[in-house]
């Protein structure tokens, strides 16, 4: 009796290691203990143990577990492989309505802005934990980034694009990494969250690098299909980064993709159809329309009445050094008067 007393205690210690090493988020340590507490039907270990190799990519051992939880008494099991199959589906859904400007912050950080840190300090960090990426791989510097994140995160609730885009850019490489630690399923949350970051900042090139990065993910993982989706959403996102470049290479496909691009945008979305309007007039101005470029100037001024931003201030500044040198006068009034009335 007592021999099985010692034995249940060394299992129960097993599962509360599992505990902690999920808890610090070291799955694969975590599934080395949960299995051995699953093996001897202690609680709800299987159950657990099936959630971490499923965000492990262990789908058919992870489905394996769920049986035997569910066998045990333990219902719930039969939900994660639901979760499991509709995870890289909601994803995908989710990155669709990134490219109409659909999400909004869904989440709120588990803490409180503490202090004030520029953007700047921000991207500095993160790149100097990609270049650790590169050259160490994602194991080596997964459980930095997340500390990264963890103290950055709070930030989006008092930032605007610029901390918005910078912590995507923490959110994405902590995807990157997860991915690159062998933990596809830890990865998706935050390349989602990257997204709806990178939407709200209007950041098409980076919402373009996300999908790349995802899908990337989904050929490792063999999901050709939605590996091909994120790509083919990547790439709008990337044509849609070229239509709003400053080079105005090829003026009339921009003014293509651009307005196809300013009718998506609602009420909700203010700054975006400012900025498309004003790249748009800047292609009818390269093509020699200054009425069309001003019409488009008066309607991005009127929309941004009430929106501050110093993006949206710079690409009006930069429409109207190239309305000067082209002697568009009623452009220039357009933009003046912008100006004028922000003081």
């Amino acid at each position: 009796m007592l021999a099985q007393h010692e034995h249940d205690e060394a299992v129960e210690r097993l599962y509360r290691l599992g505990e902690a090493a999920e808890r610090a988020g070291d799955l694969r340590e975590a599934a080395v203990r949960y299995r051995v507490a699953a093996d001897q039907r202690l609680g709800d270990a299987a159950v657990r143990l099936a959630r971490v190799l499923f965000a492990l990519g262990e789908h058919a051992e992870a489905t394996r577990w769920c049986h035997a939880a569910v066998a045990d008494g333990f219902p719930e099991a039969e939900e994660l492989i639901q979760e499991d199959s509709e995870a890289r589906q909601r994803f995908l859904e989710h990155a669709a309505r990134a490219m109409v400007g659909a999400p909004t912050f869904d989440w709120v950080p588990a803490a409180v802005p503490a202090g004030r840190v520029e953007p700047s300090e921000v991207q500095e960090r993160t790149r100097a934990l990609r270049a650790l990426d590169r050259r160490y791989g994602g194991i080596a510097c997964h459980t930095l980034v997340l500390a990264h994140l963890d103290a950055v995160e709070p930030m989006i609730v008092v930032g605007a694009e610029e901390m918005w885009t910078a912590v995507a850019e923490v959110h994405e490489l902590a995807g990157w990494t997860a991915f690159d630690s062998g933990m596809p399923g830890v990865a998706l949350p935050h390349f989602s969250r990257a997204l709806t970051l990178a939407r709200q900042a209007e950041n098409e090139a980076l919402i373009a690098s996300v999908l790349t990065r995802a899908g990337r993910m989904f050929l490792h993982h063999n999901a050709p299909d939605d590996a091909l989706k994120a790509f083919q959403l990547g790439f709008v996102a990337a044509h849609n980064s070229w239509a709003d470049r400053r080079e105005l290479s090829n003026p009339p496909q921009a003014i293509a993709a651009l307005t196809t691009k300013v009718g998506t945008y609602g009420a909700d979305h203010v700054r975006a159809r400012v900025l498309t309007l004003t790249a748009l007039a800047r292609n009818h101005l390269a093509l020699g329309d200054p009425a069309a470029a001003a019409d488009l100037t008066g309607e991005a001024v009127a929309a941004a009445a009430n929106l501050r931003s110093a993006r949206v201030d710079d690409h009006l500044r930069w429409l109207d050094e190239e309305a000067r040198d082209a002697g568009a006068s009623a452009l220039v009034k357009h933009i003046a008067h912008r100006f004028a009335h922000r003081g």
